[in-house]
């Protein structure tokens, strides 16, 4: 009988996976991997939803200068006390002058300086305007329509933190002292690859031509979690192809999607063990258990498989996690926790990190199928998902269960809560190290 060719040990062709990495191992190698790509200055107005490569810190007192908060008359609150509507004071009207002369008063508009002296601003409807004069029927308070010098931010007080996008409000507290380019972290070049289709490479289908489900959903999620997309190839085919998308320089990040399970064509681990390294093959989560991780150099690549539903779960876990990290965001899954009751039973397999999409309907969860079942439509249909951890054999109807919310994006995440079925409350859940 002739020899059979060796075969790579990282080769699980018609084979099978021997065995699966733990969810906190893959973690763990994401996170060692995750390194921060770098800052560049760039224009407050396309600053929005960046991450600032350090806090923002007051580079002066906000406001700068006692400052009127109200449309009305700069004056000394105590030449107000005693005037009511039987005994107006008159105050002579000084225009707008560095001081303040004595029993006088500034018209000033909101955001004006007051004049030195001044402590108060007398609104119009306490005010009766003559030529030359204005007459006070009410006392007016110290502070009152004022806006203190170092009132809202002294030098050096942290103001915006770096660890979350900029919102509009941040651009505005930042252009309010005259600044117009900050320096934010880069964003990290991620480059994904798609395979080539089993179905259109098939004998049995050769003229179907399927939709590219993968690509726009990959995509969207880059771009949520902060990273640049560089899509390079569609329909890559071959070890040799697709290893030499893989190597090409240029790229933070590689998503290589596609052909990463156990057939015979499956090649996408092995095309990454040629250009580098192959450090895992094979995760115990579900879906999204032929996910694969290595590098090329310094970089990083995630192999994802073809299976949309499966690349949706392996990507928020993974591959979003490292992008996030990259781009200086929270590692966590970029959505708000809710917790809920679960409607009915969820079985699961001990040894796995399952996921089971939910509809939430009154405060309850209502499971919606099997972790690998149901594909997108599942998904476009649930309000969100709980992960059942490997240690459970699933959950008991009545159980308080975390659900991650898919239409509550970043936030940061909700933190654990004590005694949550299915939740320890530190950074993990039960011991996977998903949350920290």
């Amino acid at each position: 009988m002739p020899d059979q060719p060796q075969r790579s040990p990282c080769d699980v062709r018609e084979e099978g996976f021997a065995d699966r990495a733990a969810l906190s191992v893959a973690i763990a190698w994401v996170d060692r991997h995750a390194r921060i790509s770098g800052a560049e200055s760039v224009a407050l107005d396309a600053a929005a939803g960046r991450i600032l490569a350090q806090p923002f810190l007051s580079p002066a007192d906000l406001p700068p200068t006692d400052t009127a908060v109200n449309d009305g008359y700069a004056l000394r609150s105590c030449e107000t006390v005693g005037a009511d509507s039987y005994n107006p004071l008159l105050f002579c009207l000084q225009d707008y002058e560095p001081a303040l002369r004595p029993f006088s008063a500034t018209l000033v508009t909101c955001g004006t300086p007051l004049p030195m002296g001044a402590d108060a601003v007398a609104p119009f409807d306490v005010a009766q305007a003559a030529p030359g004069t204005v007459s006070l029927i009410s006392s007016v308070a110290p502070g009152e329509g004022v806006n203190l010098q170092g009132q809202e931010a002294s030098r050096g007080a942290p103001l915006i933190e770096s660890s979350r996008p900029l919102r509009p409000s941040d651009l505005a507290v930042i252009a309010s002292f005259g600044i117009k380019r900050v320096s934010v972290i880069r964003r990290p070049q991620v480059r994904i690859i798609l395979a080539g289709n089993k179905l259109a490479a098939s004998k049995l289908s050769p003229d179907l031509k399927p939709a590219d489900a993968n690509g726009p959903m990959l995509r969207a999620q880059v771009l949520r979690d902060g990273g640049a997309v560089e899509l390079f190839r569609y329909g890559v085919s071959g070890r040799a192809a697709l290893a030499d998308c893989i190597a090409r320089p240029g790229a933070d990040v590689v998503l290589l999607c596609g052909r990463t399970g156990t057939g015979l064509d499956d090649v996408a681990p092995l095309a990454l063990a040629d250009a580098g390294t192959l450090s895992l093959h094979g995760i115990a989560v579900s879906p999204g258990g032929s996910t694969g991780m290595g590098s090329i150099g310094q970089v990083p690549v995630v192999l994802l498989p073809g299976s949309p539903l499966d690349c949706l779960f392996a990507y928020d876990l993974f591959a979003g996690r490292l992008i996030r990290n990259l781009s200086g965001r929270p590692s966590p899954l970029p959505y708000r926790i809710h917790q809920a009751t679960l409607a009915r039973k969820i079985v699961s397999s001990i040894g796995t990190v399952e996921l089971c999409r939910v509809r939430l309907v009154a405060g309850e969860a209502i499971p919606m199928g099997s972790a690998d079942s149901g594909g997108l439509t599942s998904v476009a249909r649930a309000d969100g998902f709980l992960l059942i951890p490997s240690t459970l054999e699933g959950y008991a109807p009545g159980a308080i269960v975390d659900v991650y919310t898919y239409d509550e994006v970043w936030g940061p995440v909700d933190a654990p809560v004590d005694g949550a079925a299915g939740g320890a409350a530190d950074d993990t859940v039960e011991g996977e190290g998903i949350r920290r």
